[in-house]
């Protein structure tokens, strides 16, 4: 007996619109990739071959971008063909905290001069 998802996802297949391909992509998305780097990276528009992934920081894009050929063969393998060929990544800025300047690396603080 077939899983839903297995049906559904040949269904999504033979519809081959980029539409389709990004609906299965999100609810399977937790399956492929697992649950912890889910909560951080979101598939976020799929056309011809290109995902682009919502990543919620600079350190989960390198991790993704570092197994960015373990991605391609797990969704690929999971879709049953070639779907994905490319990764783009937009930042996430939906509720967005900048971190206390103490430990900001990309803040340039005013230094002040002290008068003698």
């Amino acid at each position: 007996m077939e899983r839903a998802g297995e049906i559904l996802g040949k269904a999504l297949r033979r519809l081959d619109r980029p539409e389709a391909a990004l609906a299965w992509l999100s609810s399977a998305w937790p399956k492929i990739v697992g649950e912890s780097l889910a909560m951080h990276a979101q598939p976020s528009r799929y056309s011809s071959g290109c995902l682009e992934l919502t990543v919620d920081g600079k350190v989960w894009q390198q991790q993704i971008e570092s197994m960015q050929r373990e991605l391609f063969i797990r969704v690929n393998q999971a879709w049953g063909a070639n779907l994905v060929r490319e990764l783009r990544f937009l930042p996430d800025h939906r509720g967005e905290k900048r971190p206390a300047r103490a430990v900001d690396n990309s803040h340039t603080p005013f230094i002040r001069r002290q008068r003698s």
